[in-house]
């Protein structure tokens, strides 16, 4: 089997399985909209439903847009993401890891779309109660789909600057 099909065959189910496993532990122990402090005043583990893309875009559109449109883009990134595996060269043992890390998010919020048409979020990073005029210095809710899908865009950015 080539390289990039083992990295793709091991690292998406164990992030998508990690997402679903931190997910499911939210889902059972911590109310909507609770808030549970970890390193007062920076990380705080909370239970907030997502409608909208990243940091919350697109929440306020109308559901009947707004669902067909996230299932839509969905599809058509994990066709790209089919498509660029098949092409990759099979030598390649840089790309399989960024792309592997973009399905298993990808598929991690979907699989959150369909069960209960919003996504799962639960990590809260923020530095104290501090703003910087009127802009509270606080990254949105995040889960272990989206970081994947962060570290990746991060990776394949870093690559592309170090050919350059």
């Amino acid at each position: 089997m080539a390289y990039k099909y083992k990295i793709l065959l091991t690292l998406a189910p164990l992030i998508l399985f990690l997402d679903q496993l931190t997910k499911f532990f939210i889902l059972q122990t911590v109310p909507i909209g609770d808030v549970i402090s970890v390193l007062p005043g920076y990380f705080d583990i909370v239970h907030i439903r997502n409608t909208g893309a990243a940091f919350g875009m697109l929440a306020n559109l109308d559901e009947v847009a707004r669902v067909p449109f996230f299932y839509g883009v969905s599809g058509i990134a994990i066709c790209i993401l089919i498509y660029a595996f098949l092409h990759l060269d099979p030598k390649d043992h840089y790309y399989p890891w960024p792309l592997s890390l973009i399905a298993s998010g990808i598929l991690g919020n979907l699989i959150d779309r369909f069960r209960f048409g919003n996504v799962v979020d639960f990590i809260s990073l923020h530095i104290q109660e501090s703003t910087l005029g009127s802009i509270k210095l606080e990254w949105p809710a995040f889960n272990v789909a989206d970081s994947a899908i962060t570290v990746s865009m991060i990776l394949l950015f870093a690559h592309i600057l170090q050919k350059k």
